[in-house]
């Protein structure tokens, strides 16, 4: 029967697909990354967002389960307005299909048995084929559209997540509870299909209560008491579906750390920016090992819970038959008390089976609906943690017609997500329009936390930075990101091209001239036009095989040419020259005032020979501000700086 394929199809659905997540949202940051970040007391907002699994006993209200699918299915028509619409025509048309052969075939056998004639036994089988052909085709039809709207569906869907995770607190990413948090919320969209198996298991109800009630008043006639048969062993079968689900939902749940440990090292055999660390270290061994030691415990998770569940779904395979051995007997003691005709007997029986197949469906779609709701209540849950870091409304037209630019931390305190110990402590600074102000300080002393509090990636705990007198997060975040041109020491570039990832969204609008003065003042111009497409041309090869690999000094040009092309009036260069050998950094330091203009600009670099470009230098150690001038007055003192100075300045004299 057709509803006894869709019920195996899902049910395939159901286990598990992939035991290892190493796919598109993988966590790239090593195990030995994330430790650093952990500590005893989760800050309280954290705590409160922090996933709980539910255990195998917890019990879900109806009313729960119906905010999430409420909550899913405005999501999916804000996605695509005509899905739902589809799926429900879909299901009717669908619903239709097992009556022509249920009821046609009753009045070809009575004919048979009657009066046999030819004209009628050929209008009642032209039926039964014309009219299940008609379904069959319009389902058909309705199948490839809905196969066409689930591809438009997810793509959506990866739309809509990843602008949640790239519109989420900076400080969130970092954090790997919240990364848990990500993997828990995902894993199951991806791995189980949980949104489109949510809609399908809802639409399957509705697509089923219809068919269950045109069954329900073929058997009626007969005996109501075949209905009730039917649905109690149903309804047991049903539990222990639930049961098996529950143990299944858990063993997801407890694989999602590994997977994400799994994925990591999958993911450093396939990226060729470790091959030649992975060679020279010889590594491979290693690495297999884990993948395989992973492997191996994912199996072994995989082989218990499965070994559980057929337990359940073996004593499906016992009420079964003994619900259609009854069933048949009651049908054909009829038949022999001549209570129903042999035509009325093949249609019952035909009803019959029809009805427990279909009423197994309700009740497992019913069980796999409220699953899926469990599942994605993990992600509505992650989507529910808020952001503070994109408040504010105020415009930046008061900044830039003011023609003067005041930056100022005051008594600027911060610490990282779990951490007991600040980064920063007692931040004071005044930032000078169009100032140049070096920052500089040994590993770990705040410098880079400095320059992300300003960028707005993470909020102070304690005091406030100003622009212009007013509190950087009372202007829109929005603008306020106009006015920063910013190149981190862990700059990206790309799979766009050349020009893309400068001008990125208004490349095509952007004359190429505006793009090539950006190249020049990085000294990369006369690099690019010796390429065949020039600006044209793509880097890396993930989607042109005639793209380019920029060496490590070609590529912290084309990234400090973004923004100088950005010309925004505050400039921020993290270690802008680290890949650059020495000539190169001679070419930035020397064109460092045209570079940056009349703009204000912040400087970290641990080579203390590009503070003699700026006008003050501020010196950080263990996240204090312990020493602010000039380059002059700062190696005139017994200080810091003029020990870095002296230490550095040694290897040149």
């Amino acid at each position: 029967m057709n509803s006894k394929k869709s019920y195996k199809k899902k049910e395939e659905k159901s286990k598990v697909k992939n035991s290892h997540v190493g796919g598109k949202f993988q966590e790239k940051n090593p195990p030995a990354e994330e430790e650093k970040f952990q500590e005893k007391n989760p800050p309280a907002e954290e705590e409160k967002f922090q996933e709980k699994n539910p255990s195998v006993e917890e019990k879900r209200s109806i009313k729960e389960d119906f905010i999430v699918a409420i909550h899913f299915l405005k999501l999916v028509f804000k996605i695509q307005k005509s899905y739902i619409p589809l799926m429900l025509v879909s299901a009717i048309f669908q619903a239709a299909l097992p009556f022509f052969g249920i009821i046609i075939p009753k009045y070809i056998i009575e004919e048979l048995m009657g009066q046999k004639r030819i004209k009628i036994l050929i209008l009642y089988v032209g039926i039964l084929i014309i009219g299940n052909g008609c379904l069959n085709l319009i389902n058909k039809f309705f199948s490839a559209k809905v196969e066409l709207a689930n591809i438009r569906l997810i793509n959506g869907f990866e739309l809509h997540l990843g602008k949640h995770i790239m519109n989420m607190d900076f400080e969130k990413l970092e954090d790997p509870k919240i990364l848990d948090m990500k993997e828990q919320a995902i894993f199951p969209i991806y791995s189980q299909d949980a949104l489109q198996s949510m809609v399908e298991s809802l639409i399957s109800v509705i697509r089923i209560s219809i068919t269950l009630l045109g069954l329900s008043a073929i058997i009626a006639v007969l005996n109501p008491l075949i209905i009730a048969f039917i649905i109690s062993i149903v309804i047991i079968n049903g539990i222990i579906s639930k049961k098996a689900q529950r143990i299944t939902f858990r063993f997801f749940q407890q694989l999602i750390p590994l997977n994400r440990k799994f994925g990591y090292y999958v993911s450093l055999v396939t990226d060729f920016s470790m091959a030649k660390d992975i060679r020279i270290y010889n590594m491979a061994p290693y690495i297999g090992k884990k993948i395989h030691d992973y492997t191996e415990e994912t199996v072994e998770n995989v082989s218990k819970s499965m070994n559980t569940t057929a337990k359940y779904f073996g004593l499906n395979s016992v009420t079964l038959p003994l619900e259609m051995l009854l069933v048949y007997g009651y049908m054909v003691y009829q038949v022999i008390l001549e209570s129903i005709s042999i035509g009325e007997f093949s249609m019952y029986i035909s009803a019959g089976n029809n009805f427990t197949n279909y009423i197994t469906e309700f009740i497992y779609n019913v069980v796999q609906l409220r699953q899926m709701c469990l599942y994605l209540d993990t992600y509505l849950k992650f989507e529910q943690i808020p952001s503070k870091g994109k408040t504010g409304t105020q415009g930046i037209d008061s900044v830039l017609n003011s023609h003067s630019i005041v930056i100022e931390f005051k008594h600027v305190y911060f610490k990282y997500p779990r951490s007991e110990e600040y980064t920063l402590k007692d931040v004071n600074i005044i930032i000078h329009d169009g100032e140049k102000l070096s920052v500089v300080g040994p590993n770990g002393a705040g410098k880079t936390t400095f320059i992300k509090l300003l960028c707005r990636l993470y909020t102070p705990d304690k005091g406030e930075i100003l622009l212009n007198g007013v509190n950087i997060n009372e202007y829109s975040y929005d603008e306020y990101m106009k006015l920063l041109s910013v190149v981190f020491q862990d700059y990206k570039l790309f799979s766009f091209t050349i020009k893309e990832n400068i001008a990125f969204d208004k490349a095509s609008q952007v004359l190429d001239k505006e793009i090539n003065k950006a190249l020049e003042k990085v000294g990369l111009l006369e690099r690019i036009k010796e390429l065949e497409k020039g600006l044209n041309t793509s880097l890396y090869k993930n989607f042109d095989k005639n793209g380019i690999e920029l060496s490590g000094g070609q590529a912290q040009k084309l990234a400090i040419a973004r923004a100088v092309y950005k010309d925004s009036p505050i400039v921020v260069l993290d270690e802008p020259t680290a890949a650059l050998d020495p000539y190169a950094e001679y070419e930035i330091y020397t064109s460092f005032n045209s570079l940056i203009d009349n703009h204000t600009a912040i400087y970290i670099s641990h080579r203390l020979s590009s503070c003699k470009f700026c006008d003050k230098i501020a010196v950080f150690e263990d996240g204090e501000l312990k020493e602010y001038g000039t380059h002059q007055e700062l190696v005139n003192k017994s200080g810091m700086y003029s020990k870095l100075w002296t230490a550095q300045a040694q290897y040149y004299m």
